[in-house]
C-alpha cells in the first residue's frame, strides 16, 4: 500500500503544483488585465481632461473677446453720445445768440454768398426777432436785393436764403449737422486720445 499511497501523494502533489501554477498563472492574467485596464483609463481620462482644459480655454478665450468688444462698443456708444450732446449743446448756444452776434453771423453768410438778383430771407422761428427787412436793406445793391419773408421755419434759428427756387440753408441745426457728419471723427480723435 505504500506505493499506491506514495502514487496518489505524488498524484496529489502534482495536481496541487497544477492548480498553483494555474492560479499564479491566472491571478498574473487578472492582474496584468487590471493594469491594462487601469492603464486605458488614465489615458482616456487624461484625453478627457485635456479636453475639457481646451474647451475651457476656448471658452474663457471667446468670454474675454465677447467682453473686451463689449467695453469697446459700450466706450464707443459712450463717446458717441458725449458727440451727440456736444452737438446739440452747440445748436442751443448759437440759440442764445443776442442780436448783436446773429447779425454779424448773418451779414458774413450774406456778404459772402455772391448771388445776384432778389432773393428771399425765411427766417428760422427763434431767430425772426434778430432780424427786420431794414436790417437787411443794407445789403442791397444794384446786383442784389434781400427780401425778408413772411415764412417762419417753426423750432429752428438761422436762416434760409431762396433764389430762384434753390434753398441755401443756414439753419444752426444744419449747418452742426453738417460739422458733424465731415468733422466728428477729427472732433471724437481729440476729445478722445
Amino acid at each position: 500500500m505504500d506505493a499506491i499511497e506514495k502514487i496518489v501523494e505524488q498524484i496529489l502533489e502534482k495536481g496541487k503544483d497544477e492548480i498553483a501554477t494555474y492560479k499564479s498563472a491566472e491571478k498574473e492574467r487578472i492582474e496584468k488585465n487590471f493594469d491594462e485596464q487601469v492603464a486605458a483609463i488614465e489615458i482616456q481620462e487624461k484625453n478627457q481632461l485635456d479636453k475639457n482644459t481646451e474647451l475651457t480655454k476656448k471658452a474663457f478665450k471667446q468670454k474675454q473677446n465677447r467682453q473686451q468688444l463689449d467695453v469697446r462698443q459700450e466706450t464707443l456708444n459712450r463717446k458717441q453720445e458725449l458727440l451727440t450732446q456736444l452737438f446739440k449743446e452747440t445748436v442751443e448756444k448759437m440759440n442764445e445768440w443776442d442780436t448783436a452776434t446773429f447779425q454779424n453771423f448773418a451779414a458774413n453768410v450774406l456778404s459772402n454768398l455772391q448771388l445776384t438778383g432778389e432773393v428771399q430771407l425765411d427766417a428760422g422761428e427763434y431767430s425772426q426777432d434778430k432780424l427786420s427787412q431794414e436790417w437787411l436793406n443794407q445789403f442791397h445793391t444794384d446786383k442784389l436785393t434781400v427780401q425778408l419773408s413772411d415764412t417762419v421755419i417753426p423750432k429752428e434759428s438761422g436762416f434760409v436764403v431762396v433764389k430762384d427756387g434753390i434753398e441755401y440753408n443756414f439753419l444752426f441745426s444744419t449747418l452742426v449737422q453738417e460739422i458733424q457728419k465731415a468733422e466728428s471723427f477729427k472732433i471724437a480723435e481729440m476729445l478722445f486720445r
